[in-house]
């Protein structure tokens, strides 16, 4: 069979759609890390923008009106005295509201030490969580762009706070892997029936993630278990690798979400 053009044609024409096609996803991953990136800053300039304006206001006042506290005149007054306490006492549970926020904008833990710990930080501080929450990585996580880190860190904390509130009483379980992807999944032993709602919590956490190509998966059968999982692509480029080595020497592996999960039920 003769061809109407040279076989190294096809060639060339194969390699061009290669080389397109290459181009395209390096081009889309560049733009999600863009965006996540650019989400990433402008979290830090609010975090920045408390920490060093509202937050210090707040801390002169607190010291302003300890001086007053100390004035003769006040002292001299026993009403005047307990208003300016009360003031004092409103104001510093504002500041520690304040810091909290603040320090939950960007946990300084998932920067120095990761998801897996910034998480496991964030059950300890709950309170009334005990010892209801666990955190489980089967596998080290590789180094991911800190954008990646922040969707998933606060990814896993709403899908808590959401089984904890609608699901009292029941175990939860975050557990972390990474494939392709990073998957966090949260599973919690309620009485089921969660629903992908729009305008309401699980839709705007959807969105979220497909903002920069990730996805959510909900399983809320009748009496239970409600499982939230979400993919977190890793938005590495071309040539850079997903994996490192844990502490042992050997390389980092890991599972499937629902795999580990039945593994552990079994």
């Amino acid at each position: 069979m003769q061809f109407p053009f040279p076989q190294r044609w096809f060639h060339r024409a194969a390699t061009s759609h290669e080389a397109l096609a290459s181009r395209r996803i390096a081009e889309l991953t560049a733009s999600r890390r863009e965006i996540v990136t650019a989400y990433e800053v402008e979290r830090r300039r609010i975090e920045r923008d408390l920490h060093d304006g509202a937050q210090q206001r707040l801390v002169v006042g607190l010291m302003k009106l300890g001086e007053a506290q100390l004035s003769p005149a006040v002292t001299a007054d026993p009403a005047l005295a307990n208003l300016l306490g009360e003031a004092k006492a409103a104001i510093a549970g504002g500041l520690d509201s304040l810091r909290t926020t603040v320090h939950g904008i960007h946990p300084r833990v998932l920067t120095d030490l990761g998801l897996e710990a910034a998480l496991r930080d964030a059950v300890d501080r709950a309170d009334g969580i005990g010892g209801t929450v666990r955190v489980v990585c089967p596998h080290p996580l590789p180094v991911l762009p800190e954008g990646v880190l922040a969707a998933a860190y606060f990814f896993a904390l709403e899908a808590m706070t959401n089984a904890l509130k609608h699901a009292p009483g029941a175990q939860v379980t975050v557990l972390l892997t990474v494939d392709e992807s990073l998957r966090v999944c949260v599973v919690d032993t309620g009485s089921g029936g969660a629903r992908l709602r729009p305008g309401h919590g699980l839709a705007g956490m959807r969105e979220r993630l497909a903002a920069f190509g990730g996805d959510l998966l909900l399983s809320s059968p009748p009496g239970g278990p409600t499982r939230v999982a979400a993919r977190l692509p890793l938005l590495l480029a071309r040539g850079e690798s997903g994996i490192r080595m844990n502490g042992s020497g050997g390389i980092g592996s890991t599972d499937n979400v629902d795999d580990t999960i039945d593994r552990k039920k079994s």
